[in-house]
């Protein structure tokens, strides 16, 4: 199977070992990129950033040791692995090669196949490198969320509970029927966030089975509703709903339903008080479209590009301090992929949003 691209530098300051390297490599599928001496090398590296590089120790002037300790010292060049090419067997030679940061050496004159298997070894040891930092960045950045977000509706939940607790406020009151409004909400809060974060895990642990299948979509909708009942009722929102009762579409009920219950989540958050939600779902012939319209906030095209673009995490309060961990976004964008569909999110700041899923009518 042919490779899918990945981009090789090649140095060396002989041409026929040049053109020999990048043959066999190209017919392999790679593109290649070449450099006659280090200063050439470090040139191009200041215009392109190739998945790893073939350096040729013995040049004259700055030799492959040299270029390789230049680049171990640049904070995104360092994570390019390099192979080096090499005349020689001198151990000593060797050795300094990976002190200064090489990740393997090939003998020239050297064997097709097993030039062909240390680069494709090298370059996806380097991708599950990769993904494993980016891995880590994303649990710690979600240690963060969750050590931040939890706090605070857990703090209004037991402020609340110690308060009813003392019997300082008349049950019959209308204090007492607001605290137990904000209890509801902040245990809501606390909901949603936990059950983001299990998703999360389950996702990104791989221990989520995505099953998909024919499901209706009114009733999922009207689950996620269910469950949002006590910030519907608070903030005095009107829901409207247009959904054919036996419209139906291809997907996995589990994950739509946090997707749906995020989406959701997010209108009741950012519309203001007595604002409107519209859910409606239509069918293309393609397609099952789902819609959910608000007359919150909206987004500026900037946060909008942000979140479900550049995937970036970003949080803010609701209209009446509603917390909420930013997982949303990420779980959103993660499972309508996992169940083969996909996004538009339409928002004028103001005067609200739009966001629509679509989803694959049948099996196809």
């Amino acid at each position: 199977m042919k490779n899918s691209g990945d981009l090789l530098l090649i140095v060396d300051d002989n041409m026929l070992n040049l053109q020999l390297t990048a043959g066999l490599l190209k017919e392999e599928g790679y593109l290649i990129s070449l450099a006659q001496d280090g200063q050439a090398a470090l040139s191009q590296l200041e215009h392109m950033l190739p998945d790893l590089i073939l350096l040729d120790i013995m040049m004259p002037g700055m030799d492959g040791l040299e270029v390789c300790r230049i680049l171990k010292k640049d904070p995104i060049l360092k994570e390019i692995p390099v192979i080096f090419l090499t005349a020689k067997k001198e151990t000593e030679d060797l050795a300094e090669g990976f002190n200064v940061g090489g990740v393997d050496y090939i003998t020239k004159p050297f064997n097709r196949e097993e030039l062909i298997v240390r680069v494709k070894n090298h370059l996806e040891l380097s991708k599950s490198r990769k993904q494993i930092i980016e891995m880590n960045k994303t649990r710690d950045k979600l240690y963060s969320i969750i050590a931040h977000d939890i706090r605070s509706p857990f703090s209004n939940i037991v402020l609340t509970l110690n308060t009813l607790a003392g019997g300082f406020l008349d049950p019959v009151s209308d204090d007492f029927v607001e605290i137990i409004k904000n209890l509801e909400k902040s245990a809501n809060e606390t909901r949603i966030l936990l059950d983001n974060l299990l998703d999360w895990t389950r996702l990104h642990n791989d221990t989520l089975t995505i099953e998909l299948k024919q499901y209706k979509i009114y009733p999922i909708i009207d689950n996620c509703l269910d469950l949002l009942t006590g910030s519907i009722d608070n903030k005095l929102l009107k829901v409207q709903i247009d959904i054919p009762a036996d419209l139906s579409a291809f997907f996995d009920e589990r994950s739509m339903k946090s997707v749906f219950r995020n989406i959701i989540f997010n209108s009741v958050k950012f519309t203001p008080l007595k604002g409107e939600i519209k859910i409606k779902a239509v069918t293309d012939g393609e397609s099952v479209v789902v819609s959910i319209t608000d007359t919150g906030v909206g987004m500026t095209p900037e946060v909008v590009r942000r979140i479900f673009v550049n995937n970036e995490h970003y949080f803010t309060k609701g209209t009446e301090n509603e917390q909420g961990s930013g997982l949303g976004a990420f779980i959103i964008k993660d499972f309508i992929k996992r169940n083969g569909g996909r996004i538009e999110v339409t928002s004028i700041p103001g005067s609200g949003s739009t966001i629509s899923v679509f989803l694959k009518l049948e099996n196809y």
